[in-house]
């Protein structure tokens, strides 16, 4: 009798191929093999397993999608080390979701949750947890021959003779789940057209100068994840080979100094100041015994890290993730202090830059968020906290940058743009106090072929609101005279497993914030994506370069792990770097910076449109003389995760897929000697986020040196719910301009730039831009972007 992972394979087998030769193309395409296994488990899912089950739907019509499900509703006592087994077939689903929690009492009580089979020796981390709700990460889910064992929970209890009650198990999806199978993750994109045609034209007798340098700056861009010393030398080797540095970490006060490691002394309250340290333990704390053991170069280059999770005797109690109160403000602030004096002090050197407080936007990290009916301001404490914070590290390392907040959740336009204008009074009320802004953004779960979602609610970053956002942000930096870096010390994909639509996802979203990243020097100081060399914590994350050997119980240098698939990111930048380049071409969605190292010319090129392309570079190369053309990519294709090393291609044809980004190069017979440079400047109105009444609106920008302008845009930020289906009246100056505004009638919901080229001759050193717009458009910021010769 087969089994029923047996029966399931046979099933997908006779099922493929029949889709092979006649069914499952979609628009002409192909679902992959793991399509189709996804594609039965969806349908499992909603026809089996959670037919009889209590669920929660939101939204409506194509927006409507499974939110929620309830896996037990049983009431269970739990002591430490209980364990509640789950119906059978939950382990098919988990991977959908993406957290578990639990209503009941005195689930504060609760230290950790281990699920088996998926996670059963590290926890995963937890998201809330109050006295009647504990929410908690779903575990990755590691890759498996055969199908996994059922699923269960193991509790293990802050105090062992402590209890809790569970009155029942809830699966949480990341984005509500549509009824209807997605089968754009498991599709080559546009394949089923030919591929259209996109010239590009480089300017090789002037290289491009933006935020004061022409130089890529390759230490801003090329970092992971890490801070030195966290993982064994022979993977901070393997990583710097390739032209990458330490990133961002975090440092968690509880448990870092509150639980002892290997019989250490741990941080306690002060006995004369109750919710303040005992700061007399930073007399016997060795601060740098990681930071010590970095390679040469780790310690030597500036990096990020981020402080969190107070002790709890300086904390609110349980929400917030040790959340400082108010009335220890200082206290906390002069604990943040002392860490950063100390690791100075025992390994010579800490983070450059340090946030005050991880992703504080969100009231999970920030406990005073949303408390405005106890008359709390939560946006007001959190900057009053980052100015303290940044007050007290100033004085005792001056050298030291702080800043924030480090935000999570970047949808600025939610309430008719009210989380903007948090955002907008944060950076009024740290004036003067903190060195730069942080923000994190994230591609959510069911966003690949961002352009084929545009009409079906596409709500993510890569299609334009990630450069609307940070103009607006910039916008209002300029507005109330506090111009500060911007850092992006987190992005990526909230997609859990590793299958190959997972990794895709998290490679094209790494690939696309880089490359939308590294066009704007003048404004972002680091960039970080999600990547890891190892997590021992999460092992099996698919966030990882490295994943341990099965074959081996211990695991600490390079050779104890295997290289996963995107570890391929690492080795897609290995050696991108240069001076810049102008560029120029005509396409919607596509991205592109270039560079010039003297024997070479490398373009990296980002296609988010929903068309596969040709790059066409044979007129540049006919002028530069190249002697030939390479392309190195690392793609989705049939079902998988490919890496093409570098190969030679044909400069009139440069194949790019629907969400890749590639890098391309032509080789020189001899160096390239550009003889002068356009500087890129940036200027913007101060009004943002102005919601139009079908009138017209007026925005006033400042050009300086106007009179040498060689060429100039007019950028537009723009959102609308139901897309721009009408036409923007512009005028520069009296001068009417036209605006395209391509397929911005498509959306469900635009946010994004809109630009025509300007003549130079109609900038001046005080511009009037006039825009009537139709009713319902917000316009998120307006700025004239121009190009003159160096002094």
């Amino acid at each position: 009798m087969l089994t029923s992972f047996a029966q399931l394979r046979l099933a997908l087998m006779i099922l493929s191929a029949a889709c092979l030769a006649t069914i499952c193309p979609v628009h002409g395409q192909q679902l992959s093999q793991e399509g189709l296994a996804q594609q039965a488990t969806h349908h499992f899912l909603f026809d089996d397993f959670a037919k009889d089950r209590q669920t929660t739907f939101t939204g409506n019509g194509r927006d409507r999608g499974l939110k929620e499900l309830t896996i037990l509703t049983e009431t269970h006592q739990i002591g430490d080390g209980d364990e509640i087994l789950l119906p059978e077939g939950a382990e098919r689903i988990a991977g959908l979701f993406r957290h578990f929690a639990f209503h009941g009492e005195n689930l504060h009580r609760i230290a950790e949750v281990r699920v088996f089979p998926f996670s059963p020796d590290k926890a995963p981390p937890r998201s809330k947890q109050v006295e009647d709700f504990y929410r908690v990460q779903m575990p990755s889910i590691p890759l498996m021959d055969s199908t996994p064992s059922r699923m269960k929970m193991r509790f293990l209890m802050k105090q062992k003779n402590e209890t809790c009650r569970i009155d029942d198990l809830v699966f949480i999806a990341q984005k509500a789940i549509p009824p209807q199978f997605d089968t754009i993750p498991y599709r080559d994109l546009g394949s089923e057209f030919p591929r259209d045609r996109v010239e590009i034209q480089l300017d090789t007798d002037h290289e491009l100068s933006v935020g004061g340098t022409s130089r890529l700056q390759r230490d801003r861009w090329f970092r992971m994840h890490e801070t030195p010393g966290t993982v064994d030398a022979t993977f901070e080797n393997w990583a710097a080979q390739r032209g990458f540095l330490t990133g961002r970490g975090a440092f968690k006060f509880n448990p870092g100094l509150t639980r002892s490691w290997g019989g250490s002394e741990v941080l306690q309250e002060s006995k004369t100041q109750p919710g303040a340290a005992d700061m007399s333990f930073f007399d016997r704390y060795d601060a740098g015994v990681r930071l010590r053991k970095a390679i040469p170069l780790y310690q030597e280059k500036p990096f990020a890290c981020c402080f969190n999770d107070w002790p709890d005797f300086m904390s609110v109690p349980l929400v917030g993730r040790g959340t400082p109160q108010v009335e220890h403000f200082d206290d906390a602030a002069e604990l943040a202090a002392a860490l950063v004096a100390e690791q100075i002090k025992d390994a010579g050197y800490s983070a450059h830059w340090w946030e005050v407080k991880n992703e504080s936007s969100v009231q999970s990290e920030w406990a005073h968020h949303w408390q405005e009916s106890k008359g709390i301001d939560g946006w007001g404490l959190l900057a009053d906290f980052h100015n303290r914070v940044a007050e007290a590290v100033h004085q005792r390392s001056p050298e030291t940058q702080v800043g924030g907040p480090s935000s999570a959740y970047m949808q600025l336009q939610v309430k008719d743009f009210d989380l903007y204008r948090n955002q907008a009074r944060f950076i009024e009320e740290t004036r003067g106090h903190i060195d730069f802004f942080s923000h994190h953004f994230y591609e959510n779960a069911l966003m690949l072929g961002a352009h084929e979602r545009r009409g079906l609610g596409y709500s993510n970053y890569l299609l334009g609101r990630y450069e609307a956002i940070l103009d607006m942000l910039r916008a209002h930096m300029h507005k109330v005279d506090n111009v500060l870096p911007i850092l992006i010390t987190e992005c990526g994909s909230l997609q859990n497993g590793r299958q190959p639509s997972d990794n895709w996802l998290r490679l094209y979203a790494w690939n696309a914030y880089l490359n939308k990243s590294m066009q704007r020097p003048d404004q972002i100081d680091l960039f970080v994506p999600f990547i890891f060399l190892h997590m021992s914590w999460n092992p099996n994350s698919g966030d990882a370069a490295f994943t341990p050997k099965t074959d081996r119980d211990r695991h600490r240098t390079i050779e104890d792990f295997d290289r996963t698939t995107v570890s391929h990111y690492f080795d897609l930048w290995s050696d991108f770097d240069g001076n810049r380049l102008p560029v120029d071409f005509q396409r919607d969605w596509l991205d592109v910076v270039a560079v010039h190292d003297g024997e070479r010319i490398s373009l990296a090129v980002t296609n988010m449109g929903g068309r596969q392309i040709a790059i066409d570079l044979s007129d540049v190369a006919q002028r530069v003389g190249a002697s030939a053309a390479t392309q190195t990519r690392l793609n989705y294709h049939r079902g998988q995760v490919v890496f093409e090393p570098e190969h030679s291609v044909d400069a009139s044809k440069i194949p790019v897929d629907v969400n890749e980004t590639t890098v391309i190069r032509l080789l020189l017979p001899q160096p390239l000697t550009p003889a002068g440079t356009l500087v890129m400047d940036r200027n913007y109105a101060h009004a943002t986020a102005i919601k139009s009444d079908g009138q017209s609106k007026t925005f006033r920008i400042n050009v300086t040196d106007a009179a040498h302008v060689k060429h100039a845009k007019l950028i537009v930020g723009v959102h609308r719910s139901g897309g721009i289906t009408e036409p923007l009246a512009v005028q520069i100056n009296g001068t009417p301009v036209s605006i395209d505004t391509g397929d911005a009638d498509e959306f469900s919901e635009f946010f994004a730039p809109l630009d025509a080229a300007i003549l130079p001759s109609l900038i001046q050193q005080e511009n009037q831009i006039d825009i009537v717009a139709q009713p319902g458009t917000t316009i998120t910021s307006v700025q004239l972007q121009t190009l003159r010769d160096a002094d």
